[in-house]
């Protein structure tokens, strides 16, 4: 086939793309094989096709099939580097975060420039004009404060999407798991597991823990109020070595059942727990959040919600390049992940 042809074809098939006739971004394009038979054309020639299309970044490779790419990257340059700021780049959880970016990144020929605030405002401030200087063009944030954090995105230059939580004051695009019917679900959990009494372990940078708020509402609607000492507002740089000794104070003896802000919280917890001899599930009974893979490996193994971490990296940089490239300039939306309960034996006492 001449190259004209070749070229005729791959200016066909791309504006099809441009104008979604082959799906949304992610969705399987045609096999070269089902491409030669559209077209009448050989093996060879419908991979060079192909290998165009990727070229002008139209297509990517997604895992063993090739699928179409971001439309925010349709005409444009592939490469862009994108800056990410998380609280703690040293927690798992932000490692695996980070490892889900990277390679959600890596497929629509991104850069990732990542750095941590230690849930620190001032210094999260500084690390995005540290990374805008460093020739980022748009940002993922997990943002330091529900609330203070308010005040240095609203001043961000570039565009910008939410990872893990809104902030109050802030239009944003968001990609959150739905945390509210993930409290719902450890609180249905404890209950079903006859827990007489109920704690929680937050986070005290964040005021507006949907987490809390949803497992104290089932809990409210059957009847059980968690008063102020039994929501644990946790400081990032606190000494919990009091831990056992609020345990203790607070357990009344029949089966407390503890939903944990994450599960390194969660892991404390079971900690304290031993330390004051309390059987675990049988007197106290632990769920975290995240389900870090650490949780299968503990002795008691952990029960944890459960989220699709790719799907939060594959939304929130789908939204970024959304509006850096003006596909998108409303206000902002939330994406949530349903969440899912992983139980096992820190809250379920096996026969």
């Amino acid at each position: 086939m001449s190259a004209t042809k070749c070229a005729e074809i791959v200016k066909e098939i791309g504006a099809e793309i441009r104008n979604g006739e082959h799906g949304a971004p992610g969705t399987a394009f045609m096999t070269v094989r089902e491409l030669c038979d559209v077209f009448d054309i050989s093996l060879v020639t419908a991979q060079r096709i192909v290998n165009r299309l990727k070229e002008d970044g139209l297509l990517v490779r997604s895992g063993r099939r090739t699928s179409i790419a971001a439309r925010s990257l349709h005409g444009a340059a592939a490469s862009c580097r994108i800056g990410v700021v998380v609280t703690k780049i040293d927690n798992p959880f932000f490692s695996r975060l980070l490892n889900a970016l990277e390679l959600a990144g890596r497929r629509r020929g991104l850069e990732l420039i990542s750095a941590g605030s230690d849930y620190n405002v001032r210094h999260e401030e500084h690390l995005f004009r540290m990374l805008e200087n460093s020739g980022a063009g748009g940002f993922l944030v997990c943002p330091a404060h529900d609330i203070d954090s308010a005040p240095a995105l609203r001043s961000l230059g570039l565009p910008f999407v939410l990872i893990g939580r809104r902030v109050a004051g802030v239009d944003a695009d968001t990609v959150m798991t739905n945390d509210f019917e993930a409290g719902r679900l450890a609180a249905i959990h404890l209950i079903e597991q006859r827990c007489s009494d109920y704690l929680y372990m937050g986070i005290s940078n964040f005021r507006n823990d949907m987490r809390f708020r949803g497992f104290a509402f089932e809990l409210h609607q059957r009847g059980v109020e968690l008063s102020g000492e039994r929501h644990l507002r946790v400081d990032v740089d606190r000494d919990e070595s009091d831990l056992p000794e609020y345990l203790a104070r607070l357990h009344r003896g029949g089966k407390t059942g503890v939903f944990c802000y994450h599960d390194l919280f969660a892991l404390r917890m079971i900690r304290a727990a031993r330390l004051c001899k309390f059987s675990i599930p049988r007197e106290v009974s632990v769920v975290g959040f995240d389900d870090l893979p650490i949780a299968s490996e503990v002795y008691p193994s952990l029960t944890s919600i459960s989220y699709p971490l790719a799907g939060i990296a594959e939304n929130a940089l789908e939204m970024l390049l959304r509006r850096l490239h003006g596909a998108n300039d409303g206000p902002g939306a939330t994406n949530y992940l349903d969440p899912t309960l992983v139980v096992r034996e820190s809250s379920f006492d096996l026969p």
